[in-house]
């Protein structure tokens, strides 16, 4: 143990002092949002059902196969995953799961920095950029929420970023076969892993070649097998109008409304969704397909302060991003600016068009970690070139930059009082389920599930959660609830 200590000290010191900083800053960034996880309780809507059925599944490859015949979906990966954790949990199920949420969240975010390969002090400060755009962007907090026991949009992003680094490797026969494995995860896990092929496709188009064509060719071969499987042997189709409520433009339609409106030419609906949920990366509108900025405006004569700095900070970002893509795109090369969009605007245009039946924030959030990507290799290459520039020019890029960070780190900042509101809500939620599960006759009959609703309750009323309603009004206003 002390010859591996020694080992990893004389490592460190070898690191450049940057790059050491550049990991601290992100552990102590990813820590903290990490505690307040810990902190929150298991949300009782749609996390509850999941569990139950995992107590009554024999084993994680029963709920496997037992998910392939759901209607719409093919997620069975999904349900084994849950059923396994709740196997090892040994009873401690809030632990486990918001345990397994923790280390998820690590994960991604030790490959988001290691994928910044901060190497100097101007890498340093182009990569605390990304780091608050990365858990400053509205999409991160479906990283931090839930609707499952498991948050899945986060381990696709976990999937996609390892994906990316393969790719970057310098490649071998195990590079292609991780590649095949991390497809057939997440994409039997949810829809948007599906999002693993396209960051290798994309990746292996601007020539990162770590994933071969072999590699690549073995990954479309599975992805056709995912489209045989799913719409030709299982038939479980795509969800439509009838699936679920949907923004639109101001409000939000319920199914019977959507197809109402739709049910002759969904098409429009459709292409309202994917342009929406593209706008919703680049300039934080709409957020679930609504433009709360402008319904706020028209309803209460103003804007939230926390709409103002998400939709100038993110405009702000994709004007600088947009611009520097172009400049590199007339070089005619590949360079990192020039890689970095390429992938960025493939994933962001694959996720959209993921999200054609209904605007959701959760399926845009792998596209918003490479947003941040992008944004690091911009900030870098301003930073670089501003030697070059006129002191004017110099100037304007100051300002700007200034103001965009500075947005970037109250909305980062923000991730916490959400966190904390949401947490408040979950626990009042257990506090209340019982007499209102009873009332409507819910509650259920079975010994086990009774006691596995009761120990969950115990660990969500047991957290010492602070009341948002004693905190200062300006919180909510600057950084939302």
């Amino acid at each position: 143990m002390t010859a591996f200590l020694e080992f990893v000290r004389t490592q460190w010191r070898v690191v450049p002092a940057s790059t050491r900083w550049m990991w601290c800053i992100a552990g102590i960034i990813t820590g903290a949002i990490a505690y307040d996880l810990l902190r929150m309780p298991i949300q009782v809507s749609d996390a509850i059902h999941e569990i139950l059925s995992s107590y009554h599944s024999s084993s994680a490859w029963a709920s496997f196969i037992d998910i392939l015949n759901a209607d719409g979906y093919l997620r069975p990966m999904r349900l084994a995953q849950i059923k396994a954790i709740f196997d090892l949990s040994g009873g401690h199920y809030s632990l486990a799961y918001r345990g397994f949420h923790v280390l998820l969240l690590f994960a991604c975010m030790f490959l988001f920095v290691r994928t910044l390969r901060v190497r100097d002090w101007t890498g340093f400060v182009a990569g605390l950029f990304a780091l608050t755009v990365l858990t400053g962007g509205h999409t991160f907090e479906w990283f931090v929420k839930e609707a499952y026991p498991i948050n899945h949009f986060l381990e696709v992003a976990v999937f996609s970023l390892f994906t990316l680094h393969l790719s970057q490797s310098r490649g071998g026969w195990w590079i292609d076969g991780l590649a095949a494995i991390t497809f057939l995860v997440a994409s039997l896990t949810l829809e948007s892993g599906l999002l693993v092929w396209v960051v290798a496709a994309a990746s292996w188009v601007t020539g990162r070649r770590g994933i071969s064509t072999r590699g690549v060719g073995i990954l479309t071969l599975l992805l056709a097998g995912y489209v045989v499987l799913r719409f030709a042997i299982l038939s479980t189709g795509l969800p439509g109008l009838e699936e679920r409520s949907a923004g639109y433009f101001l409000t939000r339609l319920d199914p019977p409304q959507l197809q109402e409106q739709f049910g002759a030419n969904p098409a429009v609906f459709y292409g309202y969704n994917i342009l929406a949920s593209i706008f919703s990366v680049l300039l934080a509108e709409p957020q679930g397909g609504v433009l709360n900025g402008t319904r706020a405006w028209l309803v209460n004569g103003r804007v939230p302060l926390h709409l103002i700095i998400a939709i100038v900070t993110s405009s702000l970002t994709s004007i600088l991003m947009v611009s520097a893509f172009v400049r590199a795109t007339r070089r005619r090369a590949f360079d990192d600016i020039s890689r970095a969009g390429f992938v960025f605007g493939i994933v962001l245009l694959a996720s959209a068009a993921m999200s054609y039946a209904y605007t959701k924030d959760e399926i845009m959030t792998t596209a918003g970690v490479f947003y941040a990507l992008a944004a690091y290799t911009v900030v870098y290459d301003l930073l670089k070139r501003a030697g070059q520039m006129s002191l004017r020019s110099v100037g304007i890029l100051s300002l700007v930059l200034a103001i965009t960070a500075s947005g970037w780190t109250i909305r980062s900042a923000g991730i916490h009082q959400i966190l904390r509101s949401q947490a408040f809500k979950q626990r009042n939620d257990w506090a209340k389920v019982p007499a209102l599960w009873k009332q409507d006759g819910i509650w259920p009959e079975d010994p086990g599930e009774q006691r596995i609703l009761e120990r969950i309750r115990t660990d969500a009323l047991e957290l010492q959660v602070p009341n948002p309603h004693f905190e200062p009004r300006w919180m909510p206003e600057v950084f939302g609830d």
